[in-house]
């Protein structure tokens, strides 16, 4: 599959500085056994209106296609819904407890961490006022979305490892939401899986980060959010090369 990388760094002789960067493309081998399609909070609500609205339209037209083409090739399909909507589905049941996760660290004071008592003045951007909607019971994955039985369903990035382990799968190839969020700091979004060794890949077209006003328009943040996984933690795909990866792997 054709992936594009952005590299920080100038052919021999050309000066490396900052303006003569340049994004390059190479063919690289995937095989369909050790290749996963990774589908990160695909939700059907979120707080932010105008967000879920862009993302809805991503789904259809870009997300939805990729999953069938995805399915037509026999790859593996993850969904990573985020901890509380993973919980909803059978799927989840089928990993092993993670001895990890209920223990939370001694330091700092779990009065800190919650920021109550005389820490409260150090709540998070989110929690200042006005704070943001709570849709907590209204979290689900997009009704667009089929979760077949033979899907796996994860909520962390250690049952996600596990998983990956256990099928000596390598390659995991994203979709999803939102690029600058989750798609990239979840513990099972790119960076996370990076750093556990997986070869990393963004399908550019079926995703979208949060905006900002001055971003909006253009979409400069899911550009930089593109750019920064092409820079330091793997590669992007356009759907088209995805489709003729697909088409070209199926059994």
């Amino acid at each position: 599959m054709k992936v594009r990388y952005y590299q920080d760094s100038t052919l021999v002789g050309v000066p490396c500085r900052e303006e003569n960067f340049e994004r390059r493309e190479i063919d690289m081998d995937l095989p369909v056994g050790q290749t996963a399609l990774v589908l990160v909070d695909l939700w059907q609500h979120h707080f932010i209106d105008s967000w879920i609205e862009r993302a809805g339209q991503v789904l259809r037209d870009h997300v939805l296609p990729g999953i069938e083409a995805a399915r037509s090739a026999s790859l593996t399909i993850i969904h990573g819904p985020c901890p509380e909507v993973a919980e909803q589905y059978e799927q989840l049941k089928h990993h092993e407890p993670d001895p990890s996760r209920g223990n939370p660290p001694a330091w700092p004071p779990p009065e800190f961490r919650n920021r109550t008592g005389e820490y409260h003045a150090y709540r998070g951007p989110r929690e200042q006022e006005p704070g943001i909607r709570d849709i907590r019971e209204e979290r689900r994955m997009s009704d667009l979305v089929e979760v077949r039985d033979d899907d796996i369903v994860i909520a962390t990035g250690e049952q996600l490892h596990k998983y990956l382990e256990s099928q000596k799968i390598l390659h995991l190839i994203y979709a999803g939401f939102a690029t600058n969020w989750c798609i990239i700091n979840r513990d099972y979004g790119i960076r996370a899986m990076r750093n556990r060794g997986y070869n990393t890949i963004l399908l550019r077209d079926a995703t979208t980060g949060v905006e900002f006003p001055d971003t909006l328009d253009n979409l400069f943040a899911t550009e930089l959010s593109i750019r920064e996984v092409e820079q330091k933690f793997g590669f992007s795909a356009s759907n088209v090369d995805f489709f003729r990866y697909c088409e070209e792997s199926k059994p």
